[in-house]
């Protein structure tokens, strides 16, 4: 009895890692002097994925990143990701190098959506508000409405690999959500690298697609 209750035991555990944390486990902030500057996700316990503007070079030793559970980690280097996104987009995105392995549970990668989200279905959007996460349903652009809104009709930043969320928010300042992640049907889609009304003011936050390339 006693072998068999270890053995369902196991089993459970496996499960448990297959399974995998809450998506909120995933997020994490970065830090500079205190102050929240980007976000991104854990994609394995080595390695978090972020925007492009999120790169630390200017800051390398004063980037803290700030954990669900409330550690911290440094990094040591970034590089372009070419595996969380299309070739064609890859250049918007870097992974992080930490410092220091993160525990067991981030040992699977978090879900990421296997398909685009159907241009007519609403997905959850976060944002911070100070320390804590905010989520709302909200709908997506069209490409056509996207490019309008943010004045590039040639289509020069809203590509084919690029996802657009309609964002009523008013600021009077840049908000600080590059790197912030969308969501739809329990999975990344997407990871924001304009942040909201930061380089141009508008209706429209923009995303880059994630998706697995290999």
């Amino acid at each position: 009895m006693g072998k068999l209750f270890l053995a369902l035991l196991g089993i459970s555990h496996v499960k448990l890692l297959l399974a995998g944390p809450p998506l909120e486990d995933y997020l994490v902030r970065m830090k500079v002097n205190g102050k929240l500057i980007c976000s991104g996700i854990v994609v394995n316990r080595r390695e978090v994925l972020t925007a492009g503007y999120c790169k630390p070079d200017r800051h390398a030793e004063k980037f803290i990143l700030v954990f669900s559970d409330g550690s911290t980690n440094t990094v040591t280097n970034s590089t372009v990701s070419e595996y969380y996104t299309a070739k064609d987009a890859s250049d918007l995105l870097v992974l992080l190098h930490l410092s220091k392995e993160l525990e067991e549970k981030f040992t699977n990668p978090p879900p990421i959506c296997q398909y685009r989200p159907p241009i007519n279905h609403q997905v959850e959007y976060w944002s911070w508000n100070g320390n804590v996460l905010q989520k709302k349903y909200t709908p997506q652009s069209t490409t056509l409405e996207c490019r309008r809104e943010i004045k590039d009709p040639d289509g020069v930043v809203i590509g084919n690999d690029i996802v657009c969320l309609k964002n009523m928010q008013y600021s009077q300042g840049c908000v600080k959500n590059f790197g912030i992640p969308f969501v739809w049907r329990n999975s990344f889609c997407g990871i924001n690298i304009l942040g909201h009304n930061c380089q141009i003011a508008s209706k429209a936050d923009i995303f880059v697609r994630l998706r697995t390339t290999n």
